[in-house]
């Protein structure tokens, strides 16, 4: 099986980036790839920059990455999520937005015949603001999701996730919105069956919830505390120049495992992988992820999953029921996106 990875040149990343067991292909030159896409007729990277862009590839037998087409612009600030719909003819990108929550929101560009991008249909502008000064002083819209008949957006920054229409001609369309708890920042959402797994990277918490395609809303139960970071007594210790601010456990990638009936949840800061069952909306337990900084995770054939550390510059595999530790896959500095190649 290989996979392509997405980093951040600006940390020493190579760029796209195929990897598979006889280790890593030849880059392909792109700037801050940090969301990849692998769609039916090409692959598509964000380039997370302000303003930022969206590009398609093709791959060649020995996998080496071509650009197929002209890049194009996502019509918005720092794209960080994007998908395929459901007819293979748009590409959704999730704009995450500058810090004042400008250039938030969901463009949908069309895909050609060929795979090649051509320029924003239609641009869904986010408003609103959460209870974090410094998160939520503006909308951000962190992950873009087609589920039955609609395109669900994850607004990080005013704690909600809209439910549009997707039109013919690209039209996005406001269907409705749900509210979530203040504070709760929510990041990327996952369905497991009837249920949904929403993570809360600012209320480092994930919750449990239906939803109704018709009033195009979810009903989500009380939020659950994920992973934290032990508490330091630095007066107790020397001062050796460390840093003394603990990371901040902030929860990423939501990460369904059907087979098992659980959902996986990536946590920054404790470097974690949370393990949740949804039927009972319990945290069953948590183990470490090997390097530091967990953004994207993918489920694997063998019941692991391979993680993109950014920190740690590593890929590492992950067994989720602790029984196994963490072994490196590839070392790839700014990490921070695994696609698998199906």
């Amino acid at each position: 099986m290989r996979y392509l990875l997405g980093d951040y040149t600006t940390e020493g990343g190579p760029g796209l980036v195929a990897a598979g067991p006889d280790g890593l292909g030849e880059p392909a030159a792109v700037v801050n790839p940090s969301w990849v896409h692998v769609g039916p007729a090409a692959v598509y990277t964000l380039t997370e920059t302000e303003p930022g862009f969206a590009g398609a590839w093709r791959l060649g037998d020995d996998f080496a990455l071509d650009r197929a087409g002209q890049g194009r612009s996502t019509a918005g600030n720092n794209p960080c999520h994007a998908t395929v719909d459901p007819t293979g003819r748009w590409l959704l990108v999730a704009n995450y937005g500058a810090a004042d929550g400008s250039g938030a929101s969901v463009a949908a560009l069309p895909i050609g015949e060929d795979g090649t991008l051509g320029e924003a249909a239609d641009v869904f502008r986010l408003s609103g603001s959460g209870r974090d000064p410094e998160r939520q002083s503006g909308p951000h819209a962190h992950q873009v999701v087609c589920h039955m008949s609609r395109v669900l957006v994850v607004d990080l920054g005013s704690d909600r996730i809209h439910a549009l229409d997707l039109g013919e001609d690209g039209t996005l369309t406001p269907a409705a919105t749900t509210q979530l708890e203040p504070g709760f920042g929510p990041r990327h959402l996952a369905f497991l069956g009837d249920r949904a797994v929403v993570a809360g990277e600012l209320a480092n918490a994930f919750a449990v919830g239906s939803y109704d395609d018709r009033s195009a809303t979810f009903s989500f139960g009380p939020s659950v505390p994920l992973p934290t970071v032990e508490a330091v007594d630095y007066a107790a210790m020397p001062d050796i120049g460390l840093d003394e601010d603990a990371p901040r456990p902030l929860p990423a990638a939501v990460v369904p495992d059907p087979e098992r009936g659980l959902v996986y949840i990536t946590v920054r800061g404790p470097d974690q992988l949370a393990v949740v069952d949804p039927a009972t909306s319990a945290l069953v337990r948590s183990v470490p992820v090997g390097a530091s900084w967990p953004r994207d995770a993918v489920l694997t054939g063998d019941g692991t999953l391979l993680v993109a550390c950014q920190q740690g510059g590593k890929v590492t595999r992950v067994d989720p029921t602790g029984e196994q530790a963490p072994t490196v896959e590839w070392t790839v500095p700014g990490v921070t996106c695994v696609a698998p190649l199906t």
